[in-house]
C-alpha cells in the first residue's frame, strides 16, 4: 500500500478536525493509529552487520531518514524505541523498509526478534516534502556555480544509484563538492559494508563521470 493510500484513509478518519500541517524539510511523523502496518518478511544485505526489515505498506513517500542515536530521532518514537535494543548502532528509513545496523560485537540472536517487535509496536507513518524533478544542462559541468553542480549530483543519484542502493538497505547523501572532488556519506546497511569503499564508490564514480563529467572524483567521508 502507497503512503498517499494510508494517509487518505488516515483523514477520512479526521475529517473536521483541522488543516493538515505545511510541509517541511525533512520528513515528520505523523500522528495517528498505524496498527494494521507490520513487518512482513526480514531482507539479508551485503553488510552482515544490517538487516532489512520490509513493511507491508509504504511509510516514508519521499527520502529518506538516517539516524546514529537516540538525540537524532528527534519526535521519532520508532527511531527511540529501536535504539533502546542493546547493540544498535544505525537506523535507517526509507519507503516501505527499516534497515537497522548493529554494532559488531552484538548478535541477531536475539537482537531481530526485538526490532521486529519494537517496529511493529512503533512504526510510523512520515509526511514528507515532495522534491520537484529537476531538469539541469550539464553540458557545461565544471562552469556550473556548486548550488547547481550539487543539484546534478543529486538528479544522477536519483535516477542511477539510489533505487539499487535501496534494494540492499542503504543509500547514499551529498554532502559537499570541492573543486571537481563530490563528498558522500553512505546511510544503512551501506554505512559499513565491505564493498561501499570499493566497488560501490567505483560505480558511484563512474556514473557521475559518464552522465556529467569525466574529470569528477568520489569521496567517502
Amino acid at each position: 500500500m502507497k503512503l498517499s493510500e494510508v494517509l487518505a484513509l488516515q483523514k477520512k478518519k479526521k475529517a473536521g478536525n483541522g488543516s493538515a500541517s505545511q510541509s517541511r524539510p525533512k520528513a515528520q511523523p505523523v500522528a495517528g493509529s498505524n496498527s494494521a502496518i507490520k513487518v512482513v518478511r526480514t531482507r539479508e544485505t551485503p553488510n552482515p552487520s544490517a538487516l532489512q526489515f520490509v513493511l507491508n505498506s509504504q511509510i516514508l513517500e519521499h527520502g529518506n531518514l538516517s539516524y546514529e542515536s537516540t538525540k537524532d530521532c528527534g519526535d521519532d518514537k520508532l527511531g527511540k524505541a529501536l535504539f533502546e535494543k542493546r547493540g544498535m548502532k544505525t537506523v535507517y528509513i526509507m519507503d516501505n523498509f527499516v534497515t537497522v545496523t548493529k554494532e559488531d560485537d552484538a548478535d541477531w540472536n536475539p537482537l531481530k526478534d526485538q526490532v521486529w517487535k519494537a517496529i511493529d509496536a512503533n512504526v510510523t507513518l512520515y509526511k514528507s516534502k515532495a522534491t520537484a524533478k529537476l531538469n539541469i544542462d550539464v553540458e557545461k559541468f565544471l562552469s556550473l556555480p556548486d548550488s547547481e553542480k550539487l543539484s546534478a549530483v543529486e538528479m544522477v543519484l536519483d535516477r542511477s544509484i539510489r533505487v539499487n542502493l535501496a534494494k540492499d538497505g542503504g543509500g547514499v547523501e551529498v554532502k559537499g563538492i570541492d573543486g571537481n572532488t563530490i563528498k558522500i556519506l553512505y546511510q544503512g546497511a551501506c554505512g559499513s559494508c565491505p564493498t561501499s569503499s570499493t566497488g560501490t564508490l567505483q560505480y558511484i564514480q563512474t556514473q557521475l563521470r559518464q552522465q556529467l563529467h569525466q574529470d569528477l572524483e568520489v569521496k567517502s567521508i
